[in-house]
């Protein structure tokens, strides 16, 4: 693998466009400092390696922080006497507020602020300042994904609409795809197939880990959001991946993500995931096969290598019996559930309904709880859905209601203390602060 990362393979254009330096600063190192070392062609032309890439920008972060280059490229050679990788001890990635005038926070937030005036092209100025002043991996994750989860608290606070999340999500989309289309040819032999899980309908996160992998030099194919596993079977057939890669950003596409694992497990490939769920609740990867790729964007791509490197397997954690039986019994018993509950709540359960909740639904909640094996991820969002009510001002009665029919509904087909009488607990308390 190190063969690979030290294959000189990128002119200069790439290394300029990668880490932001001057081509007269960089030539100015190799002559004064020798480092980096380029490969040179027959025709004297410069070819630098993956590793020459992130030397490079090792010595700005340290710069970044405050050192001399002198002082920068004395450490670098100290640390590699000592037998330590000078990558692996310290970031590559410098304190965004050192790097230029603008900081990250003051330019995504100017580019939240275009998006929700659907002013594309000061969207598009903004982006490109930023991409003046940082990396392609600062800008994409500290403004295009951060910037989208900002938009997407304000869609959920009530503060901005659908159709303004939508723009900025086409906006960061585009952005992503020509930068995925302009990455190098791959250097590494391992191919990554890139999915979403099935109903999973957030394509960005994706987006994102095939560029940082690809501008790693992997193979990589994205499938988009929500394939399912017919499609995915297809996939594993024409591609023959080293690697499976997923995220899912809602408790219910975690659940169908845990599905994709066992699948996936079967078939021998090795398996990674992540998504802000995750993050939110760490409980929910336990019963989850494959290899946790961490809460950080910025160290995917080191852990996509270790994972590749290694030949040990991720433990599996089997669901417990108790919830395998009462994940079975709900979805058995489900349809006459909500049938009792549309009878005894009718009004109130059609108002739940109609605002098309999808994912976040009460019902698909229940489902991801039990399939994920900890029932006390249903409080947390059963307290997302409230505060969603009260930020838009509907109902809380109608909430209330649905949750007591639920509560209801769980109850007869519980046995004490089972997982399915917990649900039915949490609803009732959760219920009880809606008055």
């Amino acid at each position: 693998m190190e063969r690979e990362e030290e294959r000189p393979a990128y002119g200069l254009q790439v290394v300029v466009r990668e880490t932001g330096i001057r081509p007269d600063t960089l030539r100015a190192w190799e002559r004064r400092y020798g480092l980096p070392r380029p490969h040179r062609t027959p025709g004297g032309h410069r070819l630098y390696s993956r590793r020459d890439i992130e030397m490079i920008r090792w010595l700005l972060a340290r710069q970044a922080e405050g050192m001399r280059i002198q002082q920068a490229i004395a450490l670098w050679r100290a640390l590699e006497a000592a037998g330590q990788d000078p990558l692996r001890g310290m970031p590559v990635s410098p304190p965004p507020r050192e790097m230029g005038p603008a900081s990250m926070e003051a330019l995504r937030q100017a580019w939240v602020e275009a998006v929700l005036n659907f002013n594309e092209e000061e969207a598009d100025r903004v982006w490109s300042q930023a991409l003046a002043l940082y990396s392609v991996e600062q800008v994409c994750i500290g403004l295009g994904i951060a910037g989208m989860i900002e938009v997407g608290e304000r869609w959920y606070r009530g503060t901005a609409t659908v159709q303004q999340e939508h723009f900025a999500s086409a906006l960061v989309s585009r952005r992503l795809h020509a930068m995925i289309a302009a990455t190098p040819p791959p250097i590494r032999p391992e191919r990554i197939l890139v999915a979403g899980p099935p109903q999973e309908i957030h394509a960005l996160p994706g987006l994102l880990i095939t560029l940082l992998l690809r501008r790693h030099g992997w193979i990589v194919v994205d499938l988009g959001a929500d394939v399912p596993f017919v499609q995915m079977e297809e996939a594993l057939e024409a591609t023959r991946p080293h690697l499976i890669v997923m995220t899912a950003q809602t408790l219910y596409t975690a659940a169908t993500l845990a599905d994709a694992a066992e699948f996936i497990r079967r078939r021998g490939i090795r398996f990674a995931f992540g998504g802000r769920i995750f993050q939110r609740y760490p409980e929910a990867r336990r019963y989850i096969w494959g290899h946790y790729l961490g809460d950080r964007w910025e160290e995917v791509p080191q852990q996509v290598l270790g994972i590749l490197m290694g030949s040990d397997s991720p433990p599996t954690l089997s669901l417990p019996t108790e919830y395998l039986e009462a994940l079975r019994r709900y979805r058995l018993h489900r349809p006459q559930i909500e049938f009792r509950l549309a009878q005894q709540a009718g009004e109130e359960f059609r108002t739940l309904q109609e605002l098309d909740l999808d994912l976040v639904s009460p019902d698909r909640m229940l489902e991801a709880s039990l399939r994920l094996g900890v029932v006390e991820l249903t409080r947390g969002e059963m307290r997302w859905l409230a505060d969603f009510f009260r930020y838009h001002q509907l109902p809380l009665p109608a909430l209330r209601s649905v949750l007591l029919g639920y509560a209801a509904g769980l109850r007869q087909i519980a046995d004490p203390g089972d997982p399915l009488a917990r649900l039915a607990s949490i609803l009732e308390e959760e219920a009880s602060d809606l008055q």
